[in-house]
């Protein structure tokens, strides 16, 4: 199930995860053992395509070092995890010490989702679920942004999608038509030679 961004805050109330154990500090905040996901948010898969790129900020809170493992969906086909030099302690995991703020973003470390078999529009979230090593399961619900997002709630880039994704509505003014008489005529179809011009006398 995917969640609305904007309507979020009016219906839920956060019910779905204090019911699974979790707690959820705002509409953008998660927590559990320790872990604390801030602002999680996607690029929306580009027209044709189906992956896009996970991004977030991780606080570790607790007194020992935890690591991103997984990330689940039944809307995905799977994932990897793209790690930043700096951070390249294993390959298939994302560290997290204890104490730390790590922010995964464009440029940095960020976890890729391919085969994304359904997805809400720009605007919009997407339920996953993280999987840590020690903190364990937590359900997040990220905001989908344009597919060239510099940073969550990028304006620029969702001004951008919406004037490319715009549907014409009812009581637009029409376009101006700007070609010549001349040409208009043509695009009705040209006069047949010999039609309408004077005849040779006999």
């Amino acid at each position: 199930m995917s969640i609305d961004r904007r309507r979020v805050l009016f219906l839920t109330g956060g019910a779905a995860l204090a019911a699974s154990g979790l707690s959820r500090a705002s509409a953008h905040e998660y927590e559990k053992g320790g872990i604390k996901v801030e602002h999680p948010w996607l690029r929306a898969p580009r027209d044709g395509e189906s992956d896009a790129n996970l991004f977030m900020a991780v606080y570790n809170r607790s007194d020992s070092a935890d690591r991103l493992i997984g990330v689940k969906s039944p809307e995905i086909g799977g994932f990897d995890l793209h790690v930043a030099p700096h951070f390249a302690v294993a390959t298939d995991a994302i560290f997290f010490p204890n104490g730390s703020k790590v922010t995964l973003a464009p440029g940095g470390s960020f976890v890729h989702l391919s085969g994304i078999k359904k997805i809400n529009p720009v605007g919009w979230g997407f339920e996953l679920t993280l999987v840590f090593e020690k903190a364990g399961d937590l359900l997040i619900d990220a905001a989908i942004d344009a597919p060239d997002a510099a940073h969550a709630h990028d304006a620029e880039a969702m001004e951008r999608w919406e004037k490319a994704h715009r549907t014409p509505q009812a009581g637009d003014a029409p376009v101006e038509d700007h070609r010549s008489g001349h040409e208009e005529q043509k695009g009705q179809g040209e006069a047949q030679p010999g039609v309408g011009e004077p005849q040779p006398a006999q």
